[in-house]
């Protein structure tokens, strides 16, 4: 063989392993890639979530009767626990729809909060107290969220009202 073909000859039997180093770079890379962007996403902080789902639970008491507003707070997922029935997102968007709240509003605010956050979930159990003229009334609740797409969303909520004193 001429020194020429030598060299073709060497090159066809050692360039597949080559590829195939290559292609272990190139999958390593991409799993880097991968898990960069994936912890981009996740939460900042404990603290940091935790201030988040305060906010978007005072958020959410705001336009708790505004199906146009809700669309963005609840989960394509969410699930609501309401007294004899569990309830989905479109059928609690559709319920308000053909429901709408009057024009005079109760005045509403949280009591109790407690808020905790596992790394891409976060719980929120509290009291919502609502004064009317009939006087106050006490609802105690559970709201779970998940961080998903760089933003926290409820995934699902529970109430139950207080009777009596």
């Amino acid at each position: 063989m001429t020194p020429l073909a030598d060299r073709f000859e060497w090159r066809k039997v050692n360039q597949f392993p080559m590829r195939s180093w290559d292609r272990v770079i190139g999958c390593a890379l991409f799993s880097l890639v991968l898990l960069s962007c994936h912890l981009s996403r996740a939460p900042k902080s404990d603290e940091d979530s935790k201030q988040a789902l305060l906010a978007l639970e005072n958020r959410w008491l705001q336009v708790e009767d505004d199906p146009v507003a809700l669309e963005g707070i609840l989960a394509h997922d969410f699930l609501h626990v309401v007294p004899g029935a569990i309830i989905t997102k479109d059928q609690h968007l559709q319920f308000l729809r053909e429901h709408p709240a009057g024009t005079q509003r109760a005045e509403k605010h949280f009591a109790d909060l407690h808020v905790r956050v596992y790394g891409e979930a976060g719980i929120v159990n509290g009291a919502v107290i609502q004064t009317t003229e009939h006087g106050e009334h006490k609802t105690l609740f559970t709201d779970v969220f998940a961080y998903r797409d760089g933003k926290w969303q409820a995934v699902s909520a529970q109430e139950l009202p207080l009777t009596g004193p």
